[in-house]
């Protein structure tokens, strides 16, 4: 007897060991160039382009992996890889997927493929019947690095400029990004250093920044449409933080972030135009909290043709306070508050909703400079051989005692494409779009992936109340799509507005802007 039940509690013992989590067996990286060894096949042109482009280099992609060889594995750590390989400008696409498991372990596979990264381009664009031009030489995956770095000048809607802007997404360590940029423009300068390591995944558990920005610009007013201000803008502003988070995993971050931000504006009149003199100090030390959760959806056909986006539908909120001290030299204290939530809902396998709000004000002897914006995004994409997505989009701002050189526009520029530049302005803002892209679903001849929209766009501005915001101004039109899922643009676009009312100059009918990306 005494034989059995010993037996039977060494059996029962063995039957409960905790089975042992998997692991991380062999981890293989394969970089891909743009065209891969099958696409080259198709003829010599893409055997020319692949050996005209530096492949990107396997220790590259390494260093953007949150796992290794040994660790546990977690297929969440698989999935934020993913992504945060396919947000590289320089890749085409990513995929990371483990194998079966083996003798206690699953082997990881990483593929990636570059896109073309050299670009010597010149630039055309109009929105809002203002004409945009320029040329540029970018590479954007230095010497097969990922590092980019871009020469150009371009003639904007207010102003021209030559930049010098480098940019580096593993500066030193993985994940630590760096920027750059030098722009000598027809009306100052625009200085900017950004140095970054953010949360990069939901188990990351710190993250920290600094940041400088000189800017000297002369900015503008408008009435109707037409100038009614020109004034000297002289900005700096500079800051640092560190940020941690508390309890990190997979699912869900909580987070708080300390910090400082010196925030010096001057404003002054410019001869001969009517202006303001003002001048602001700001000396904040700030307080963050961020909440996150991890709910992605996994769509292409949306806003990049071909290539595939991520849309965190997961509940998301965060609370910044801060206070400027008159301890620090300012004439007087001043707090400042921004509260920003947002929760996506699912509706089927590829359709989504995803409202958002933020309100934002300072507190110096009442309120100042408060802002709202309410953003609604609806998608809802289906077909499968031939694609089609019906994008819609809401934005709504407002403003109370907003600061002088602050306007809200709804016009060409801001996706009412039916208007020109700055015909509708004021305190308060509402633009809406509705548009259906139709895909060819394809590449032809591994270059290009056309489509068409149809669309419509409905909106204002105005420094009146909600029954003035809300007479608004319509157009109708329909569009062309040229998806680019080989380089860093992506995607060419042409749309042709027909206006349904008339502006303040008492102008309407069809107008035509093209730039790359989507309108909005």
């Amino acid at each position: 007897m005494r034989t059995a039940l010993l037996a039977l509690l060494i059996t029962t013992s063995a039957y409960a060991q905790p089975t042992p989590p998997l692991r991380i067996g062999k981890i293989s990286v394969e970089p891909l160039d743009v065209y891969s060894p099958a696409e080259e096949t198709h003829g010599s042109f893409y055997r020319l382009a692949d050996r005209l482009h530096v492949e990107t280099r396997r220790k590259v992609i390494e260093r953007f992996l949150l796992f290794h060889e040994g660790d546990v594995y977690q297929p969440q750590r698989l999935e934020e890889t993913e992504r945060n390989l396919r947000a590289l400008a320089f890749l085409k696409s990513a995929s990371v997927t483990a194998s079966t498991p083996h003798d206690g372990v699953v082997d990881v596979r990483v593929i990636t493929q570059d896109a073309w990264s050299i670009a010597p381009e010149t630039q055309a664009g109009r929105g809002g019947g203002t004409s945009t031009y320029g040329a540029t030489m970018s590479e954007n995956n230095l010497l097969g690095l990922g590092k980019d770095i871009e020469l150009g000048w371009s003639k904007g809607v207010d102003r021209t400029q030559m930049l010098l802007a480098y940019n580096d997404p593993a500066f030193i360590a993985p994940y630590l990004r760096a920027h750059f940029g030098y722009a000598h423009t027809s009306d100052g300068y625009n200085r900017q250093f950004n140095l970054r390591r953010p949360f990069f995944a939901f188990g990351a558990t710190w993250a920290s920044d600094a940041t400088f920005t000189a800017l000297r610009q002369n900015d503008r007013l408008y009435r109707n449409g037409v100038e009614v201000s020109r004034f000297a803008e002289n900005h700096r502003d500079y800051g640092a933080g560190y940020g941690i988070a508390l309890a990190p995993n997979d699912q869900v971050a909580n987070r708080l972030t300390v910090g400082f931000r010196f925030i010096d504006d001057d404003f002054a009149p410019i001869s001969g135009h009517l202006g303001f003199r003002s001048s602001r100090e700001f000396r904040y030390i700030f307080l963050r909290y961020e909440h996150a959760e991890n709910d992605f959806l996994k769509l292409n056909f949306v806003n990049k043709d071909l290539r595939y986006e991520d849309f965190n539908l997961g509940r998301h909120y965060a609370i910044d306070a801060a206070v400027s001290p008159n301890t620090l030299g300012v004439d007087s204290t001043t707090e400042f508050i921004h509260v920003r939530v947002g929760e996506g809902l699912r509706i089927g396998d590829t359709s989504f909703v995803m409202p958002s709000a933020s309100v934002s004000t300072r507190l110096a002897s009442g309120i100042q400079n408060a802002t709202a914006t309410a953003n609604l995004l609806y998608v809802n994409r289906s077909g499968s051989d031939y694609p089609r997505t019906l994008v819609g989009h809401l934005t709504m701002r407002s403003g109370w005692r907003l600061d002088p050189e602050l306007q809200f526009f709804a016009d060409g520029m801001n996706g009412l494409r039916g208007y020109r530049t700055h015909m509708f302005e004021g305190s308060r803002s509402i633009v809406m779009n509705l548009e259906e892209r139709f895909y060819l679903g394809q590449e032809v001849l591994q270059l290009a992936s056309p489509a068409i929209v149809a669309f419509i766009d409905a909106g204002n501005a105005s420094d009146g109340g909600l029954t003035s915001l809300m007479s608004l101004k319509t157009d109708v039109g329909f569009g062309i799509r040229v998806g680019l899922p080989r380089t860093p643009k992506n995607l060419l676009r042409i749309d042709f507005a027909y206006a349904l009312n008339r502006d303040p100059l008492g102008r309407r009918g069809f107008l035509v802007s093209f730039s790359s990306g989507q309108a909005f």
